[in-house]
């Protein structure tokens, strides 16, 4: 799964820069543990080390301290959140079953300190900030996610007024059928309002959606018309995926329009 996630991200990365946007290519970053705090000395208090995402060390909770926290769950995925003291959070269930989370930020901080604390199974954290875990994918609007500590995702950033939001789904792809189109099998797929809006996470849980609903989809040219979809047609109604079409890479399927022959 780890390979499939990889592609994932160099796929929709590169596809990124032929559009014209900028930056490195981005990968999935896996959770890694915190450093320890250096004891202090009997005359000086020494700081906290740094964690990677600037966070000190000392204050990421551990995975059973932020189960502790809020649980929130779409479509089978759980995950739990713990807001730092003096952050307040809501939720708002959708109707389509996703889960809209609101952070208000209430402490005068400067910098990029967590709002809060998320973890559940199988955590990556991507380098556009969004992150899967607990089964499901978090997309932020104004803000990120980060690996800090051992199996932990800190939130940070938000916007001038101290709020952040988030957007948790268990499901990416809302239903898909075979059928025939151009003389071929074509697979309808028809992504979710979150898959739609695009991110990183977002085209790992839809791959990996479809491909669990639809094994006869799992090849490399699918994956490719899939990512291309994702990029250049978000509000199709479907998504038509064609088995029988070349791999062709990134450039030539986007010159195809994502239908090579």
């Amino acid at each position: 799964m780890q390979t499939r996630r990889c592609r994932a991200a160099l796929v929709v990365a590169s596809l990124t820069v032929l559009a014209g946007c900028t930056g490195g290519t981005p990968t999935p970053s896996s959770s890694a543990a915190s450093s320890s705090a250096p004891a202090p000395s009997a005359t000086t208090s020494a700081s906290p080390e740094a964690s990677a995402t600037g966070t000190p060390a000392a204050q990421v909770p551990s995975a059973d301290d932020v189960r502790a926290g809020t649980r929130v769950r779409s479509h089978g995925a759980t995950i739990w959140v713990a807001p730092q003291a003096d952050v307040s959070m809501t939720s708002k269930k959708l109707a389509d079953g996703s889960v809209r989370l609101t952070f208000h930020d209430r402490r005068d901080l400067v910098g990029d300190a967590p709002l809060a604390y998320a973890t559940g199974s199988d955590l990556s954290a991507f380098a556009d900030g969004s992150a899967l875990a607990g089964g499901g994918g978090l997309a932020p609007t104004n803000a990120s996610f980060a690996a800090s500590g051992d199996d932990v995702l800190a939130l940070t950033a938000r916007a001038a007024d101290g709020t952040a939001k988030v957007w948790f789904t268990g499901s990416a792809v809302e239903k898909t059928s075979w059928g025939n189109r151009e003389g071929g099998r074509s697979l309808a797929v028809t992504p979710t309002d979150w898959a739609r809006v695009g991110s990183l996470a977002a085209s790992e849980l839809t791959w990996s959606q479809l491909i669990a609903d639809e094994p006869d989809a799992d090849s490399p040219t699918m994956h490719e018309q899939l990512s291309c979809h994702e990029l250049g047609a978000p509000d199709k109604a479907t998504w038509n995926l064609e088995p029988w079409r070349p791999e062709v890479g990134a450039l030539a399927m986007i010159s195809a329009r994502c239908n090579p022959t």
